[in-house]
């Protein structure tokens, strides 16, 4: 009887791990993001839970985006998220999704004496901020940008904002949920830039997942995931991580 115990324990425990998957992602807010030391965000949020409804154990890593990338690629036991999908990565993940997304755009400063670019092609004339690895550098590369020459590339989206504030770069690639994010933190509002290129097209937020992830795993993320996404607790999501907070007023002495 302790022998039959022992092994049904060790069965379970074997499970467990088979089932176990790391969840890469980046500091993206409010995607993405750390909080009194969890990660947390709107995009985590989705996906922690749709792990949970699966009953699959999730732990949770935040990385720079590249290196995030790679350990997503390299561990077959891997997820990385906020990812966009888009033909350039189909066939290197899996997908579950949509995730929560908004429409991305080349923002121009108002500031500026010079008329903004209006099209791609015009664009080529000016300086634009890429994070290494991102779906947009490849995407702009596609569409014959060029490193060095009028793509600038740096370690994370984030790090592009400053520079751009100041001139160093003409053209900032955001989302209408990060923007206000970024400019927030250097004391800009969005009123301060324009968005000058519509990027939707690109690709919406997905959860990917290594190729070699067992297929009934990544369907019942899915299913989990459409199951969260019609439910209340999702608005409630979404509520809690995109409307503004108010201001808290001290009360009088």
């Amino acid at each position: 009887m302790k022998w039959l115990l022992g092994a049904l324990l060790l069965s379970a425990s074997l499970v467990l791990r088979a089932e176990s998957l790391i969840m890469y992602t980046e500091h993206f807010p409010p995607y993405s993001f750390e909080q009194n030391q969890q990660i947390t965000g709107l995009n985590t949020e989705l996906v922690r839970r749709s792990c949970q409804i699966a009953k699959i154990q999730c732990e949770f890593r935040l990385l720079p985006w590249l290196r995030a990338y790679e350990a997503a690629q390299n561990d077959p036991k891997a997820g990385l998220y906020s990812t966009s999908r888009n033909p350039l990565r189909e066939d290197a993940f899996q997908w579950v999704g949509p995730l929560a997304h908004a429409s991305a755009n080349m923002y121009w400063l108002k500031s500026r004496p010079d008329a903004p670019p209006r099209t791609l092609e015009q664009a080529k004339q000016y300086i634009v901020a890429v994070a290494r690895g991102d779906v947009y550098e490849l995407y702009l590369q596609s569409m014959g940008f060029e490193v060095d020459v009028n793509l600038l590339r740096f370690n994370s989206k984030s790090d592009a904002v400053l520079p751009f504030l100041h001139g160093k770069v003409d053209l900032l690639i955001a989302s209408e949920l990060i923007l206000p994010v970024w400019l927030g933190q250097h004391q800009q509002q969005p009123s301060a830039v324009e968005a000058v290129i519509d990027l939707s097209a690109v690709g919406h937020n997905y959860l990917a997942l290594h190729p070699q992830l067992p297929l009934e795993q990544v369907q019942r993320l899915q299913q989990a995931l459409d199951q969260l996404k019609a439910s209340a607790e999702y608005q409630q999501l979404m509520q809690h991580f995109l409307q503004p907070k108010p201001a808290v007023i001290p009360a009088h002495p």
